[in-house]
């Protein structure tokens, strides 16, 4: 990428200049890496915490034992915003055995510098050390607990007992923040024990990775004291975690595999963990189960924190989380809530095999941590909740935001080159997470579930306490494969696999049938929203390995994933005997691979009268989520008329499954998205009431609730829907509870909305009322100590047609001094931007206030390409376009941490405008029908 080589010009050359100049090494350190010359074997990190209000700080000493793989006069690790007192710095000689008098020698030193574009700290010695000794580097350094929820930062909370507010430091390192806390070798490769110390004063309470070993008075200090915790197993430094605080603990249901478990939180919020107290240690002994590998700990703490960038943190040992994502609070959060509360968990206990035990030698296979925790939780949370049904949930909700993603030329490799370390955040993305998870489900399912466990388990087991790369697991996989069978000898996973994760995108699979001879042709190209030029799409050759499972109207064999055929990159495939010719074929049995499917005209006539003939159950539900998603982009693209996408869409007046209709109405979003702000919206939203008359009818009554899961899902989905198409009875109700609600002597300790309505009635509330509703709406979330009805609550107050409410709400959101935590300030500007009214509000504010909005969240934001693709996504006019990259191009150098975001964004308009220039009248005929 262009910044990356721009960045090394200007600062790479001056850095090998003053360090290596003369030295052996000089060819092969790239600007931005670390050398291998000198390579950490233990730290042992002594940290002292102040949280005085007058002096939020820390101090302390490292002492790193390295070994030297090549003789170098230069030490050279990272530091950021570190006070480091060179006189005090000092690095010696550790001698083998009985070293005499040169034992622990201490070697000169020329000089130390930073170079602080690279986050380089560097120690010139007078000689050089030698290759394949030992030596301990002991460093002092002392830094500030700023609240930029980075490296080792504060938090505060207000502690309603003691009526005061209160502050902890904790640690959020990944990707590159280590460095922040102490001087250190800040690269996942670099594996070492740990050995942590932390200093405190007596009242407070400390955690770590490892178990706390004792606990003894900090010498001068009174009042002080050291609590000392046991060596860790060999880790990488962004795992390393500490945090000092007055949090209290609640121990875990205890298992058979003699893990101490235990979740903290503030004093407030220790009601709200009694959910994860139970499935935290449930899920971690599946998941030793699953890998048949032990957890390597023996204990797990995982805390909820106040103010936390992420969602949650997989450190090993001591997984942090923003509360919204570990508590559940029984009478008021929503069951999408606690679903999301297990898959979180779920998740991060994931990582502890992968990630943690097993880490990626370089963050270019970043997915191999985040893509295996996203899929195995999957696993995890199904096991547990099998009438959750999370798999099927969670492949649709990755089907569908990839696909849309993963369309944009502006999209990326799953295995995407990493070069300077400024690009590792925005690849924290849907194509690491989501689609890595779908691509291993896809695994899973061609090459069957015991064949993938069981080559994951070796994989593990192979690389323990060491870094692998995509190519490891690729080969242990293969090997699984072939003695089991179920993948040909002259094929390998890695001749598939390349082609999905080292290639941008995905195929749309065609279907050509003969319906005379019983045959069809099947040929595939990359799927793009932006079709290519004809000079750029022979330059395309992208192509992939695609496994072609399916069946017919005769078969109706839905559950057979094994792919018949393998559609390779040399050649159409050809299949013979398919089907009678009155008779339909459906591709890609269980939506289980990564590709569209379109059908000749006769084919998709088939199915459309198939769906809409009563007779829609005897195609497969996920198929069926995939019809619909498939024909509505192929209409949205131009590669089906929209005619006969309505045709399929129109089946789901008789659908009575909830997955469907989330594909469906995910899709037709898109639609509604862009009318919004146009005269025929009216007409689109009397065409979405009819398509919901029946599921409305049942779930029309805000009082009662289903007790299955997915009817939860689906009633919050069709009321939710009703209400933003203005279905009359749906807004009075919505508004009746609201007023009672109101009207309660103690609101905040009785609140008559069912939980897993209220974020619909809150927002309504607000919309149809004034001043008075927001304020009083506004209050409530002061007053709340639960935090997914703070996060209901601030979604909701964007809701207002008042615009100057509006324009308050978004200045807030960047004030300090407001009650709105850093974290939720994009949430907030989100829901502003998604109200018809404050949609050009928050354009306005994002243009006026770039440099504010920059300043507030810290100069590595990448969180400013969230409020660009905010805006974007409701553009629909070419001065849009134009003014958003005049915007993007006048502040490339604040958004140069969100260079993925914005370009997607910028690409992401060009299709709304090309889709409303071609589409917008043929809509408007068929809503108006």
């Amino acid at each position: 990428m262009a910044i990356s080589s721009l960045w090394l010009d200007s600062v790479g050359f001056l850095v090998i200049l003053f360090v290596l100049s003369g030295s052996r090494e000089c060819n092969a350190l790239a600007g931005y890496r670390l050398p291998d010359t000198v390579v950490p074997e233990h730290y042992i990190v002594d940290m002292i915490t102040n949280l005085e209000e007058d002096d939020y700080s820390f101090q302390g000493k490292v002492w790193i034992r390295v070994k030297a793989n090549k003789a170098t006069d230069s030490i050279i690790m990272h530091s950021r915003n570190l006070t480091i007192p060179e006189s005090e710095v000092s690095v010696k000689w550790i001698a083998k055995g009985d070293g005499g008098a040169a034992a622990n020698q201490l070697m000169p030193i020329a000089n130390t510098k930073f170079v602080t574009d690279n986050e380089f700290y560097i120690i010139k010695l007078q000689r050089p050390l030698t290759a394949g000794e030992k030596y301990m580097i002991k460093i002092p350094f002392s830094g500030e607990l700023t609240e930029s929820l980075a490296g080792y930062y504060r938090s505060s909370y207000f502690d309603r007992s003691a009526n005061q507010t209160k502050w902890l430091a904790v640690t959020q390192f990944e990707s590159t923040d280590a460095r922040r806390a102490f001087p250190c070798f800040d690269e996942p490769a670099m594996k070492a024990v740990f050995t942590i110390n932390l200093g405190h004063k007596k009242h407070l309470k400390s955690i770590s990775n490892m178990p706390l070993i004792n606990t003894t008075d900090i010498e001068g200090m009174e009042g002080w004291v050291w609590d000392h915790y046991g060596d860790s197993v060999p880790m990488s430094t962004y795992l390393v975690a500490f945090m000092v605080s007055e949090f209290e603990f609640k121990d875990g249901d205890p298992t058979n595999n003699n893990v101490s478990f235990r979740i903290w939180a503030r004093k407030d919020a220790i009601g709200q963990v009694e959910f994860a107290r139970q499935v935290g240690p449930k899920f971690l002994s599946y998941f030793e189960e699953y890998f048949d590998v032990k957890y390597p700990l023996p204990k797990q703490d995982m805390v909820a924190i106040p103010d936390f960038n992420a969602g949650a943190m997989e450190n090993w040992g001591l997984i942090t989380y923003r509360e919204v994502a570990l508590l559940f609070d029984e009478r008021s959060s929503s069951t999408a809530s606690k679903q999301y509360i297990a898959s979180v968990i779920a998740h991060e206990l994931a990582h502890q095999w992968f990630g943690n035990l097993v880490t990626m030698k370089w963050w270019t296979d970043l997915w191999l941590n985040e893509g295996f925790a996203t899929f195995v939780a999957t696993l995890g949370v199904h096991h547990e909740f099998p009438d959750w049904k999370s798999y099927d949930n969670n492949a649709v909700e990755n089907m569908l935001v990839v696909f849309s993603l993963d369309s944009l030329k502006a999209s990326h490799p799953v295995s995407v080159p990493i070069g300077n370390p400024s690009e590792i955040t925005q690849i924290f993305d849907t194509i690491s997470y989501k689609k890595g998870s779908y691509l291993l489900r896809m695994m899973n399912l061609f090459l069957g579930e015991e064949v993938f466990r069981k080559g994951v388990s070796n994989y593990l087991k192979a690389h323990r306490y060491s870094n692998a790369e995509q190519d490891d697991l690729w080969a242990a996989l293969t090997d699984e494969a072939h003695k089991a069978a179920s993948l040909d000898k002259a094929l390998t996973v890695k001749e598939i696999m390349d082609t999905w994760t080292l290639q941008t995108g995905y195929p749309v699979v065609t279907v050509t049938r003969d319906y005379e001879k019983g045959s069809a042709t099947v040929s595939q190209k990359r799927y793009l929203a932006v079709k290519l030029t004809a000079r750029e799409a022979e330059k395309e050759k992208s192509c992939w390995w695609v496994p072609l499972a399916y069946t017919t109207k005769k078969e109706l064999d839905f559950n057979e994933t094994k792919p018949k055929v393998w559609l390779n990159c040399k050649e159409d495939a050809e299949i013979h005997d398919i089907s009678a010719k009155d008779e339909w074929v459906v591709f890609n049995t269980k939506a289980a691979g990564l590709y569209r499917v379109n059908y000749d005209e006769e084919n998709w006539n088939l199915l459309a009268d198939t769906l809409n003939n009563g007779d829609y159950k005897s195609i497969g539900t996920l198929n069926r989520v995939q019809l619909l998603a498939d024909a509505l982009d192929f209409a949205w693209g131009g590669e089906m008329e929209y005619q006969m996408a309505f045709k399929l869409v129109s089946y789901l007046k008789k659908e009575d499954e909830y997955l469907p209709w989330k594909s469906g109405l995910s899709n037709l979003n898109n639609i509604e998205r862009l009318l919004r702000r146009t005269a025929i919206y009216g007409e689109f939203k009397r065409f979405m009431r009819s398509l919901l008359t029946e599921p409305y009818k049942k779930y029309r009554s805000f009082a009662e609730i289903p007790s299955a899961i997915e009817e939860i899902k689906f009633k919050s989905l069709v009321v939710g829907w009703a209400c933003r198409m203005e279905t009359e009875d749906c807004i009075s109700q919505a508004l009746t509870l609201f007023k009672k609600w109101k009207a309660e002597a103690d609101p905040d300790a009785n609140n008559p909305i069912p939980s897993d309505v209220r974020g619909l009635v809150y927002c309504l509330g607000v919309k149809h009322g004034g001043e008075s509703e927001w304020n009083y709406l506004w209050t409530r979330y002061q007053k709340s100590n639960v935090g997914n009805e703070q996060t209901l609550i601030l979604s909701a107050l964007g809701c207002t047609r008042d615009v100057w409410l509006l324009n308050r709400y978004l200045d807030m959101s960047i004030d300090p001094m407001s009650d709105i935590r850093r974290q939720d300030s994009s949430s907030v500007f989100s829901a502003v931007a998604r109200n018809d009214v404050g949609y050009y509000l928050a354009k306005s504010f994002l243009y006026s206030n770039v440099k504010k909005i920059h300043a507030y969240y810290g100069p590595k934001t990448s969180r400013l390409g969230r409020y660009v693709s905010t805006v974007a996504d409701h553009m629909i006019h070419e001065e849009e376009l134009s003014e958003l990259k005049k915007f993007v191009e006048q502040n490339k150098d604040l958004l140069k941490y969100s260079l993925l975001a914005t370009t997607q964004s910028i690409e992401s308009t060009v299709v709304n405008i090309r889709w409303f220039g071609n589409y917008y009248s043929k809509i408007s005929r068929l809503v108006t029908i």
